[in-house]
């Protein structure tokens, strides 16, 4: 039973503990790319984004198997060879967005929480962050998996609270919202886009895949499990279209209305360790890069180096947070990376990445 969870579910859990914190965890990336459109339009450009994210798993899971290849820069190579540097930049500002947005969300919710001032929670933050990226992929994937099963309780808590609660509300706001159908298709393959890198980033997770099978399923189950969070968070928030629409942070707007402390608290407690386990998977992925290029090398990386790199970029972050702002960094920065990912990587993947697993096919069936 237990490799089967390993070899099926954990690749989604994995990647879908990663993607929570960029702004899922506090509700502004989906009222960016969703919400804003209306709640009817929100579920429909959801479901496509599910939809995409298996299939591009599918396809990456795969790729990955077949090739052995379990770091974003040997990934890479498989679908742009030379020109793989081109997902190197875009992954190290994403990077960097990323992570300017996690501590700035981490800020204001400490803010909020403590009253703590923000320089003091970005200090704490870079440091927790820092600390657990020194640890191998055995412990990153047990840490977010686990937080993973407590994020998926703990909004299901909150999903269940507001319905019960704003039930009329939500009916009224699907109802009465049209659905716009370009907006629709483009914010859906736009969010996407601006997520799928992490699947290079976080390719590691299909090590232990055996079989074509294997790598297919667990691709397929990655979507939903990704997004299922993402559905009752999406129909939490539609409960207060359309003023949640200009909230900074929408998870507190909605825990303000509830006016329960102690939920509240618990809730502000998850979400500050789903942008913990962001910033980690991130930047672990990134020293799996170094760590391959120094194997090439013959050289092992030196364990000291993890967290040294990890407290540089977070530093580079912690500016950018607080030059920009949580909502421009999510409004603007999210949706020049989703173009910027959709002709690197998405179209690849679908073109290249498809017909090198036809090829391998036809070599192996010619031998």
């Amino acid at each position: 039973m237990f490799q089967i969870i390993q070899r099926y579910v954990v690749p989604g859990l994995v990647i879908q503990a990663v993607l929570v914190g960029g702004g899922y965890a506090t509700g502004r990336e989906l009222v960016e790319f969703f919400v804003s459109m209306g709640p009817a339009a929100a579920l429909i450009g959801m479901g496509l984004t599910a939809v995409l994210f298996s299939a591009s798993a599918m396809i990456a899971f795969e790729l990955a198997r077949r090739f052995r290849a379990y770091d974003y820069n040997s990934f890479m190579g498989i679908l742009l060879g030379r020109l793989c540097i081109l997902f190197e930049i875009g992954y190290l500002a994403s990077l960097v967005l990323v992570l300017a947005v996690v501590s700035a969300a981490a800020g204001e919710l400490m803010l909020e929480l403590a009253g703590w001032p923000l320089w003091l929670s970005a200090v704490l933050f870079m440091a927790i962050v820092a600390a657990l990226v020194f640890f191998g992929n055995s412990f990153v994937e047990r840490l977010i998996s686990a937080w993973s099963i407590l994020f998926y309780a703990t909004y299901l808590l909150l999903f269940v609270l507001v319905v019960m609660r704003f039930g009329d509300d939500l009916s009224a706001a699907i109802a009465a919202t049209p659905v716009e159908p370009k907006a629709t298709l483009w914010n859906g393959i736009s969010y996407m886009a601006y997520n799928i890198p992490l699947l290079p980033v976080l390719i590691f997770v299909a090590r232990n895949f055996a079989s074509r099978r294997e790598a297919f399923v667990a691709g397929a189950l990655a979507g939903p499990l990704i997004l299922l969070p993402g559905f009752a968070f999406l129909m939490t928030l539609s409960s207060f279209y359309p003023e949640i629409v200009d909230s900074t942070l929408p998870v507190q707007f909605v825990l303000d209305r509830l006016g329960h402390p102690a939920i509240a608290l618990m809730i502000q407690f998850v979400i500050i360790g789903a942008l913990v386990k962001t910033g980690v998977g991130l930047l672990h992925g990134f020293n799996e890069r170094l760590a391959r290029a120094a194997a090439d090398r013959s050289k092992p990386l030196p364990a000291v180096v993890r967290p040294l790199v990890a407290l540089v970029v977070m530093v580079v972050a912690i500016f950018a947070a607080t030059a920009v702002g949580l909502v421009d960094l999510i409004g603007q920065g999210y949706r020049y990376s989703a173009a910027y990912f959709l002709v690197v990587l998405v179209i690849p993947l679908f073109t290249v990445g498809l017909w090198r697993l036809k090829t391998a096919d036809k070599a192996e069936r010619g031998a």
